[in-house]
């Protein structure tokens, strides 16, 4: 019976709502590219998080206070400080990332 399960992917709004794997980010200048969702940045110590739309548009949060969860999805990021990245077992190959121009008018 359980091969017949459904797999984790979009669709599945509690695998997303639930997964939690967590990734201990260090901290560097290059773009991360995760081979999963991503669910949540929360930076260890102040930090900029960048993330990257389908054509690799950087968009940017400042100066973001240490603790402070930042939830969504998201594929590709790069952070200058150390970060705990919270992701779901959704590949990443499942998620079409939008356009950033098409999210807002």
């Amino acid at each position: 019976m359980a091969q017949y399960w459904q797999k984790p992917g979009v669709n599945l709004v509690g695998e997303y709502q639930v997964a939690g794997h967590i990734l201990v980010h260090t901290g560097s200048s290059n773009v991360v590219n995760l081979n999963f969702l991503g669910k949540s940045i929360t930076p260890i110590a102040s930090t900029n998080i960048y993330f990257y739309d389908v054509n690799n548009n950087e968009h940017s949060l400042t100066s973001v206070p240490a603790g402070t969860r930042i939830e969504g999805k998201f594929i590709k990021y790069k952070c200058s400080g150390s970060a705990v990245v919270e992701v779901t077992s959704i590949p990443a190959s499942q998620y079409i990332h939008p356009l950033s121009a098409s999210i807002k008018s």
